[in-house]
């Protein structure tokens, strides 16, 4: 086959203006006009209004193209977009060949009567916005929906792009993915698809499958070769005679492997990948694919208990502990994120301890290379389908676009064994419940249960799990933490003290979180003279009486700073405060709790957000709290302000331990540990296990500090510290700190020295995950930071803080 690509340089035309601008594909109408200065960029956070105007506009990219002697010579011809956004209809030398109307839906038009030596290619794109309110005036019944407005629940493109509340308005027109001209005999094989209908140690049977579209218009005797290889070697191999008629063939071949090598996540073993080869060859016609293979098998477990039903996902069989964080998409453009922009991305979440990857319904399936690295990695992806947060329509044909979309999916990421999960949607239940009261089916119950249902029915490598949360119950939306997933939004969403984290025993908390600012590093770049509440900082906030709650929860932990500095600070502090108690409670209930992804991972502009990691990717204390509450072997103490015992917890969800733990009680005013216990810590299984109390009720919140030591024979594994009273109680000593560099193969060693006992010592405005971060120090102690290159600029000094030197404003 020889395959042509178109992507590069194309122009795009306003239709309404007539202005014609360069454009690049894959890309976005938005992005190309940002970048030649037309529009603003990003950190103009006023920007919605100037931007507008794009999405109520039709667009028409187009360029011209050559075709050789030997590809026009081919016996088919065609035309592949593997992504448009969104409404477009495509023209060849003046031909209409092909529509659009779905952004995750491929397109392939067959070229072979129109194609030339020059040919002349337009892709004319319609306003989605006009397009989707059309759709919504005939529908007739309104929808009710969170954030956007309520066209966007009818189109099948990427819906945080009508806003949400942690990101602008900006509704992208675009060829997004990958455009190319195909030339071949005639025979063409899509990618392979396979089962694993048993898997034991001696042996694992593979199942394979692939497409082959015939379009010589006849019958064409055929071989189908089938290879498995590991690496180099092949473990398995067959060939198949088909006969393969004219239009769509299924052609099946079982593979054994060998004493297979099974797949596990991060942490539980290793992760090795074969790759399915399949080769079609009919007469004078060769067509190749392939696939990658994981040996796992994968099933929720929810077995009965005294509180309801557990949710526990089991990896070859192995209870798994999912400890991570829900993604939207890295930028507001979707999709054109690189290999080794994912690769980055997944390592930091990895180098955090994490093993869980949910991606969010509202943002889109991502790349190829994204789920690629999740394989290599070991981490576990939660896969919604795109359906967030309303009533989506439910008519005939919107529901056959939604299962050719669904049909599509499966087929393309099936394969990955990192993708533990399809969900039908996110937070959609709450609208079909709500909707139930006017209807007999509720807007989108027969697009989760039913559609998508039967679409991933066909997939026999994971489970399908209709809508998130969900409590087993079409009929309710509850909530609930007896069994199922659970979205916990009473904390931040009904402004409940955060503490109540420790009072909540859901199942597997598949949504929670707590809002901070970005670093000053984005601040700055967005004004470094303005105040927070300047409109380019309030436009910032998307979500509701943000500011009003940013500011109830800080102060709740600290004394109000003098500076905006300070106030980012120990803002940042609070959230991650308030994710490390919660996430420590679940975590200790394992199995009984058995999943704690955090609400949001990273921002997709300069955003005042739940993310850990903002917009210029700096790292915030959240990220570096979760690495040490998240690794294993851990030890971690329950203790809220005011509480007498603090309960001691090993975790070791990865299988036995014995060790022992160590409790420090420090006074940080005579700089001396007052207080040491030694217990034996001993856990059996993939679990938590408490392992006693100790206690804390006679010491002074405001000068004795709780550390908690694991150690397994003379070797310590963990070090956590604990606050009796709120942060703002401490009577802490000035700040003495300093800091050593030292240049190294990677890039730079930081090691830092306190004096005095130091609280949360931060590193601040560096890009690019450190080390460690965010850390207690004791009285002449010191720890050594490690630095990925670039992330600081030569000789430019960091800037060292910790809670010893916030000067607050001194009456609250």
């Amino acid at each position: 086959m020889i395959s042509i690509t178109l992507e590069g340089a194309w122009t795009v035309k306003n239709e309404r203006t007539g202005t014609t601008y360069p454009a690049v594909v894959p890309g976005f109408v938005q992005k190309d006009l940002t970048e030649q200065g037309v529009l603003p960029d990003l950190y103009d956070t006023l920007l919605e209004e100037k931007i507008e105007w794009i999405e109520h506009d039709d667009w028409t990219y187009s360029r011209s193209f050559r075709l050789t002697p030997e590809s026009l010579g081919a016996k088919r011809i065609e035309l592949v977009f593997e992504g448009i956004d969104t409404y477009a209809e495509i023209e060849l030398n003046g031909q209409t060949i092909a529509r659009a109307d779905n952004m995750w839906l491929p397109v392939r038009c067959d070229i072979t009567e129109l194609a030339q030596e020059d040919n002349k290619l337009l892709v004319m794109i319609a306003s989605p916005t006009r397009t989707l309110q059309d759709m919504e005036r005939q529908f007739g019944d309104p929808l009710k929906l969170w954030n956007g407005i309520p066209a966007r629940l009818f189109g099948r493109k990427a819906q945080y792009g009508y806003g949400w509340d942690w990101g602008p308005r900006l509704v992208t027109v675009g060829i997004h993915q990958s455009v190319r001209v195909e030339a071949h005999g005639g025979i063409r094989a899509e990618k392979p698809v396979y089962q694993l209908p048993f898997v034991s140690d001696a042996q694992a049977l593979v199942n394979a499958s692939v497409r082959i579209a015939n379009t010589t218009g006849s019958a064409r005797p055929s071989t189908i070769e089938w290879r498995l290889l590991d690496g180099e070697a092949v473990v398995a191999e067959a060939s198949v005679s088909a006969e393969l008629a004219p239009g769509e063939n299924r052609c099946a071949a079982p593979l054994a492997i060998a004493n297979p090598k099974r797949w596990y996540p991060i942490g539980y073993g290793e992760q090795p990948l074969y790759r399915l080869e399949v080769e079609v060859r009919a007469k004078g016609c060769v067509s190749e694919s392939a696939c990658t293979v994981g040996v796992r098998e994968v099933r929720i477990a929810q077995p009965y208990d005294e509180q309801g039903r557990k949710f526990v996902f089991e990896i070859n069989g192995v209870p798994i502990l999912c400890k991570g964080v829900n993604w939207i998409p890295l930028t507001l453009y979707p999709n054109l994120d690189s290999p080794q922009t994912y690769l980055d991305e997944i390592e930091a979440i990895a180098a955090a301890n994490m093993n869980m990857i949910r991606i969010w319904g509202g943002g889109t399936y991502e790349n190829q290379a994204f789920y690629d690295a999740c394989d290599r990695l070991g981490i576990l992806v939660w896969q919604d389908f795109m359906f967030a947060c309303g009533d989506y329509p439910d008519d005939d044909a919107f529901c056959a676009l939604v299962r050719r979309e669904a049909d599509h999916v499966v087929a393309a990421y099936g394969d990955h064994p990192s993708i533990v999960l399809w969900c039908g949607n996110n937070e959609n239940q709450h609208f079909i419940v709500n909707s139930k009261k006017h209807r007999r089916e509720g807007y989108g119950e027969k697009l989760f249960f039913e559609v998508l249902a039967d679409a991933a029915a066909v997939d026999t490598l994971r489970p399908y799990w209709p809508t998130s949360p969900y409590d087993l119950s079409v009929d309710s939306s509850a909530n609930n933490e007896t069994c199922g997933d659970m979205h916990y939004w009473h904390v931040w969403g009904r402004t409940h003290p955060y503490e109540d984290y420790a009072s909540v025993n859901g199942r597997f908390l598949s949504e929670f979180g707590m809002q901070s600012y970005p670093s000053m590093q984005v601040l700055d770049a967005v004004d470094p003279e303005a105040d927070l509440r300047d409109p380019k900082f309030v436009s910032m906030q998307k979500a509701p009486n943000g500011l009003q709650r940013l500011l109830y929860y800080t102060a709740g932990d600290y004394r109000l700073p003098a500076s905006k500095r300070e106030f980012v600070y120990v803002n940042q502090l609070m959230q991650a405060n308030a994710l490390r108690l919660a996430v420590e409670h679940w975590i200790s209930r394992m199995p009984d709790t058995s999943g704690a992804l955090i609400w949001q991972w990273s921002d997709l502009w300069p955003s005042i957000s739940w993310s850990i990691v903002d917009y210029n990717k700096v790292y915030k204390p959240s990220y570096y709290a979760m690495k040490r509450s998240f690794q294993t072997p851990n030890a971690l103490a329950k203790i809220l302000p005011g509480d007498g015992q603090a309960e001691l917890f090993l975790i070791h969800e990865r299988g036995d331990f014995q060790g022992k733990i160590v409790v420090e009680l420090y006074d940080i005013e005579t700089e001396t540990t007052v207080h040491t216990e030694e217990i034996e810590a001993v856990g059996t299984g993939f679990r938590s296990t408490r392992i006693g109390q100790i206690a804390v009720g006679g010491y002074d919140p405001s000068r004795v500090v709780l550390f908690v030591l694991l150690y397994e024979g003379e070797r310590l594994l963990a070090r956590n510290s604990y606050l009796l009273g709120k942060p703002h109680a401490l009577r802490l000593k000035p700040p003495s700190l300093e800091i050593q560099r030292k240049e190294t193969a990677d890039g730079e060693e930081w090691t830092v020295i306190s004096r005095v006992f130091a609280k949360d010592v931060w590193i601040a405005d560096v890009t690019g995950a450190l080390s460690d971060n965010g850390f207690d120090l004791k009285a002449g102690e010191s720890r050594t930071i490690a630095l990925p290159r670039g992330a600081s600029q030569g000789d430019v000094q960091p800037t060292l803080l910790s809670l010893n030197g916030v000067t607050s404003i001194g009456y609250v």
